[in-house]
């Protein structure tokens, strides 16, 4: 069993541990990381535009097939 703790005004200092993390700067590495970042934007860029114009294409094919389909209702009814 232990003995209960007094309380008292002078309180002694606890030490406390002392985490030091040095830093270094790399400079290849933040080459690297900015590269990585640009290429990803290219990447994404890249991806958006191909959807973009794929979308306009099959815009393009789906009014191209209404108008082609309306003429030849009205050239079979005539």
């Amino acid at each position: 069993m232990k003995a209960p703790k007094i309380p008292s005004f002078f309180k002694t200092p606890e030490i406390k541990p002392f985490s030091f993390i040095p830093r270094y700067y790399n400079e290849r590495k933040e080459r690297q990381q900015v590269s990585r970042v640009e290429i990803k934007k290219n990447i994404k860029f890249n991806k958006n535009l191909a959807r973009k114009k794929e979308k306009g294409r099959h815009m393009k094919i789906i009014i191209l097939i209404i108008i082609l389909s309306l003429l030849f209702y009205n050239f079979i009814i005539n």
